[in-house]
């Protein structure tokens, strides 16, 4: 089964967890430090790649089926988002949502990327 890392609404106690069904929480961990992290419009958090520069994201790893994932998580994301494969802390990777490169009605974004953690975003919005 893929293991799908999660940074915002769909993590432990978020809004969205029910996503996630019964799926196994293999652990909480970090983004490789690559990434942009973008709050969208202020409603939902975003990885961006940017190599070099980047930032160490906060998250989830989960242990997803493929039909959960198909069926009931990815559906639940929003557009300015899409399926993509981000390297971890340790170095192995995962799928993720991150930034759709190319989205022509995107809100604006906010890089919260010295926060590091969509938690912390929201209690200080």
């Amino acid at each position: 089964m893929p293991l799908m890392f999660l940074n915002g609404t769909a993590m432990s106690g978020g809004a969205d967890h029910h996503l996630v069904g019964d799926a196994t929480l293999v652990g909480r961990t970090t983004t490789a430090p690559r990434y942009r992290f973008h709050a969208v419009g202020g409603r939902y958090p975003a990885l961006e790649d940017v190599g070099d520069g980047g930032a160490a994201v906060q998250g989830e790893v989960y242990d997803l089926s493929y039909e959960q994932l198909r069926e009931v998580l990815l559906p639940g994301e929003p557009d300015g988002l899409e399926l993509g494969v981000i390297e971890l802390a340790d170095g192995s990777g995962s799928l993720a949502m991150v930034l759709r490169r190319e989205y022509a009605t995107l809100p604006p974004l906010t890089d919260i990327s010295e926060l590091a953690s969509w938690r912390t975003y929201q209690e200080q919005a």
